[in-house]
């Protein structure tokens, strides 16, 4: 089976990736074999037969260097072998060299099998001694030219090897981009469902509530609370707005970051020390309203929701990314409180135990789903060996984070 896509073919085999200088060497080598192969055949007197052989050589080599089809390549490679052989002893081993330059370009392509350039060897060696033996030529002579053919073959491997190598770097680049975007689209799909889950529920209870002070006559509490409702609404629809061009911006920044990259190669002095590399997506704070958690609990109130909060909801002891990561989980488990336990109160505690935090969210009933692996997901893209487990526990279902602390957070603490 081919380790090559057709792209790979037309790069690594086709030549026309190849520099400049080797277009220029492969051009003087067939120039200066042609020039002492016709000079040496006016002087020897060659046969018809040497003529015509030397000839289909040297232009099978131009073919196999400066040809574009693939396929074309490979028979010209195998002509290259045929024809020199053939001449080597009668050119007083001159054609050697288009011989060795064959199985040289035979054993480095990758559409042919590893083993074609030995068996083109071997049956050259044999041409050549038959050659030999009618010529009366010495075994030195058979032997020296073995000996070429067996470097060819390791010149050929080599090239193949190495070729082999930038075909596996170029897929696992290929295969590393196709996972980044996979990731990417888990994302967005992610941050789209919390979104949803968070905004449409909301938006459920204030729609609700406005039903019933309508039909209370209190006009002036309903237009409050449908206004609550409309920016509820155009906040939802922001935040699904970035989610879904999160995967653009993403691959946007990652086209940016590789100019950089290729400018800074390019670059004859040394390129500035930044203080940080900017995060990956995945580790950036999303944007809410407010401090850590206030704007969600706020915000669950406003739903009518009870929330009782024990410790610091503005997570000062946690980087960015993580409590990122935490007001994203509180806002799901918030919404799922509000969808599977209406009225039914939700405890929030922050607790601080040494060098981790510890948040937990509580409410009397709940369900799995999507919600709760967008919760593990989350936490395992941060690789701080933070953990969130969600589950049921004596009638409860409670979701328990646990985040390692921040060490400049708490340095600047210290200080203060």
């Amino acid at each position: 089976m081919s380790l090559l896509t057709d792209r790979d073919e037309a790069d690594l085999s086709g030549g026309r990736s190849r520099p400049g200088v080797a277009w220029g060497l492969n051009a003087l080598g067939i120039a200066i074999v042609g020039f002492w192969f016709v000079r040496n055949g006016v002087l020897l007197h060659h046969p018809a037969w040497v003529w015509v052989l030397g000839a289909v050589a040297l232009a099978a080599w131009a073919v196999r260097e400066f040809g574009r089809s693939p396929r074309l390549l490979v028979v010209a490679g195998i002509v290259m072998i045929a024809a020199g052989s053939a001449t080597v002893v009668a050119t007083d081993s001159l054609m050697i060299v288009p011989v060795i330059v064959g199985i040289v370009r035979v054993g480095a392509d990758l559409r042919v099998p590893i083993w074609t350039a030995a068996v083109a060897a071997v049956a050259s060696i044999v041409v050549i001694a038959t050659f030999a033996t009618l010529e009366h030529a010495s075994v030195q002579f058979v032997l020296g030219t073995s000996g070429g053919l067996l470097l060819g073959i390791l010149i050929g491997f080599s090239r193949r090897q190495f070729r082999i190598a930038a075909v596996r770097a170029r897929q696992a680049e290929q295969d590393q981009q196709r996972a980044e975007l996979l990731a990417d689209r888990q994302r967005a799909s992610r941050d789209i469902h919390d979104v949803l889950a968070h905004s449409l529920g909301g938006l459920v209870l204030q729609l609700d509530a406005v039903e019933a002070l309508l039909e209370a006559g209190r006009v002036e509490d309903a237009t409050k609370r449908a206004g609550e409702a409309r920016t509820l609404a155009a906040d939802g629809l922001a935040e699904a707005r970035r989610a879904v061009h999160a995967l653009r911006d993403d691959r946007d920044d990652r086209d940016d970051r590789d100019d950089r990259d290729r400018d800074e190669l390019d670059a004859t002095t040394t390129p500035p020390v930044t203080d940080a590399p900017e995060p990956p997506r995945a580790s950036r704070p999303p944007v809410t309203h407010g401090t850590g958690l206030t704007a969600l609990l706020d915000a669950h109130r406003s739903f009518g929701g009870v929330v009782v909060v024990q410790g610091d909801t503005d997570l000062t002891a946690l980087d960015a990314a993580h409590r990122g990561a935490v007001v994203q989980v509180v806002r799901e488990a918030l919404s799922n409180a509000r969808r599977h336990a209406p009225g039914r109160p939700v405890s929030l505690s922050v607790i601080r135990d040494g060098d981790a935090v510890d948040v937990v969210v509580a409410n009397p009933l709940a369900d799995g789903g999507h919600g709760l692996l967008g919760m593990r997901e989350r936490f395992d893209e941060l690789g701080s060996g933070a953990t969130v487990e969600a589950e049921r526990s004596d009638g409860e279902f409670v979701v328990a984070m646990h985040l390692p602390v921040d060490v400049l957070a708490t340095a600047d603490e210290d200080s203060a």
